[in-house]
């Protein structure tokens, strides 16, 4: 049996998050934005007291920009599916972190084809707002944080641990956690 080709859409999200893990942040920005649909669809999942519906799709945007950085090519999954996981789980684990929680349940089941289907069709308008969102984003990165605040997003981004990052600057996870908490403060403002 043949093995299934991808599709169109399928290969050209895997370009743009080649081109986004070489440094392109002009398709970091694009990927970002063509992917903002399915991560509203999985923060809308989730219902909190403690996190409000921003928190909630802030969290899973570091988690949609920690899927772009750690992803491999070659693997089992498409980059929308490991996307999705990404997202699913740093949402999850902000919730259990602020709950103290060991497990935290989902507003409503939704079937999992549902998360990966295709996103609503956008205006070139829309579109084009998103890019420019992610860009000033991006460009707040760079301008905003501190040199402390970028290197631990950066680290937090490439998947390690609070433990890890603190090992890596040589710093404590308090000191971490209150440096993420910081970046989380001033991307929601």
């Amino acid at each position: 049996m043949a093995e299934p080709t991808k599709t169109a859409s399928a290969n050209a999200t895997e370009a743009l998050v080649l081109a986004a893990q070489q440094g392109d942040h002009a398709a970091f920005s694009r990927l970002i934005a063509d992917m903002l649909p399915l991560v509203r669809r999985q923060s809308a999942k989730y219902k909190s007291v403690l996190l409000d519906s921003d928190d909630l799709l802030q969290e899973g945007l570091l988690g949609l920009m920690a899927a772009v950085r750690t992803y491999r090519f070659g693997g089992d999954a498409s980059f929308s599916t490991y996307a999705c996981v990404c997202v699913n789980n740093q949402i999850r684990t902000a919730l259990r972190k602020v709950s103290g929680a060991k497990s935290v349940p989902t507003a409503q089941s939704v079937p999992w084809e549902d998360n990966l289907g295709a996103a609503p069709s956008q205006s070139l308008e829309e579109l084009q707002d998103l890019r420019e969102e992610c860009k000033q984003i991006l460009d707040f990165i760079e301008t905003g944080l501190s040199a402390t605040e970028k290197s631990v997003l950066k680290l937090f981004l490439s998947g390690l641990s609070y433990c890890e990052i603190a090992e890596k600057i040589g710093s404590s996870p308090k000191s971490v956690d209150n440096a993420l908490q910081r970046v989380r403060h001033k991307l929601k403002k």
